[in-house]
């Protein structure tokens, strides 16, 4: 009996070690993501499909345009 109840106090000690190395990894990619900033909200190319930062976007009759030579909106 005694064999069996530190068997399942060394699987929860190592549950608990994975889950704080979880959280961590989390912590740390949530860190790298803030520092490098967001990129905004995201639309779609009106004649290619493509999804880009809205930032970086033409506003076009259509909808938005990226700035690839065949995607741009005509003068």
């Amino acid at each position: 009996m005694g064999k069996l109840v530190f068997w399942i106090v060394v699987a929860f000690v190592v549950l608990f070690a994975v889950r704080l190395y979880g959280a961590a990894q989390a912590k740390k990619r949530r860190e790298l993501d803030a520092a490098h900033g967001a990129a905004g909200p995201m639309v779609r190319c009106a004649k290619c499909g493509v999804f880009l930062p809205k930032a970086d976007a033409l506003k076009a009759a259509d909808g938005y345009r990226c700035r690839e030579p065949g995607c741009l909106p005509k003068p």
